[in-house]
């Protein structure tokens, strides 16, 4: 079987690289920014230098593309552009000083948040999504300890922003809403409690946050999710938020909602067999689950499985609208076959 899907993962990388990359979008979830990170881990892998040139063109083409219009979402603007590119200098794909890199994106990340996003409140899911990104995307800028003073100042202040912003301005109902299905980016609370979590780790906000909790844990103690992967990815952020915090109430909680998982059985019910991306299915799990807030509980030869047996290699043709619709880091096959090839790595 590793055969078959070296030889899809081949066919998938040939006919990205045969695309006209000036039709793609250009952001991290479905675009050039997302492709160029697999291409520098097909590149390094490999030893294959094209791969290595297609990675630098897709990047270049991107970043040619921002503008002052330029939308600052995760999915397709300017903070999953940014947090791209963190990434590729994490990783040792791309050179400099990060904070010189992302200094005239983060100033219009800064300027869209205050002046746009958390101005007034618009009572809708993708408000709340986007001042979780915000806090997020700023608590993750400053974990740089060579972020300069001013910078750390302004970041700061707009982490609190979007703290008080969520916690005056979103009811409960907004803020404990659980999505149909799972999704990777889009369940506020496991998200918010994140955010939480590194801005309490940050520790420049503690106190206020500690009242946040204390506030919010009657409605947290007796919220239940219906489907198992919610379960499982409120779980891991409050393990994320609780190694700081240390409250038995919340070790309790964690406990109760892992009482009756079953990683199994939640993978064989509620993904399908084409629900394996990193947006909405099985890889974005593992992904947010085991490696980012490093709750790594899911069994990973099913993983590999569903992701071997999966009909979305199918999808792969020639077909240019077939193509497109298979090709993102998280829409696409791009970030299941990183995901595939680091747990047959392990």
């Amino acid at each position: 079987m590793d055969g078959v899907i070296e030889k899809r993962i081949d066919q998938f990388n040939q006919l990205v690289m045969s695309q006209d990359i000036g039709k793609l979008p250009v952001g991290l979830f479905s675009g050039k920014m997302g492709l160029s990170i697999y291409f520098y881990h097909q590149a390094r892998s490999t030893g294959d230098k094209l791969h290595k040139k297609f990675a630098d063109t897709l990047l270049e083409s991107a970043l040619s593309q921002l503008n002052a219009k330029s939308l600052i979402s995760l999915e397709d603007g300017l903070i999953g552009i940014c947090l791209g590119l963190n990434y590729l200098v994490e990783k040792g794909f791309q050179t400099g000083n990060i904070n010189y890199i992302l200094s005239e994106l983060d100033d219009k990340i800064y300027h869209a948040a205050w002046f746009e996003h958390m101005k007034g409140h618009s009572n809708s899911p993708e408000s709340l999504q986007s001042i979780i990104e915000i806090g997020l995307y700023f608590s993750f800028r400053l974990q740089n300890s060579n972020l300069g003073n001013n910078n750390r100042c302004l970041f700061e202040s707009t982490v609190i922003k979007a703290i008080n912003n969520i916690e005056g301005s979103y009811s409960y109902s907004e803020i404990f809403s659980e999505p149909p299905t799972y999704s990777s980016n889009q369940h506020p609370l496991a998200n918010y409690l994140y955010l939480l979590a590194i801005a309490y780790q940050l520790g420049f906000y503690n106190y206020k946050i500690d009242k946040v909790i204390d506030e919010i844990y009657p409605k947290l103690a007796s919220f239940y999710p219906l489907l198992q992967s919610h379960r499982f990815q409120l779980q891991s952020s409050l393990r994320t938020l609780n190694a700081h915090l240390k409250r038995k109430s919340i070790d309790s909680y964690i406990t109760r909602l892992e009482q009756g998982m079953d990683y199994r059985l939640m993978i064989t019910t509620e993904f399908r067999n084409k629900n394996i991306l990193l947006a909405n299915g099985l890889c974005g799990m593992y992904l947010v689950n085991s490696l980012l807030l490093k709750c790594g509980k899911l069994p990973t030869s099913i993983l590999i499985d569903r992701i071997v047996q999966s009909e979305l290699w199918d999808d792969i043709a020639e077909d240019e609208v077939k193509l497109n619709a298979t090709t993102g880091l998280f829409t696409g096959l791009a970030g299941v076959i990183l995901i595939y090839q680091q747990l047959t790595s392990l």
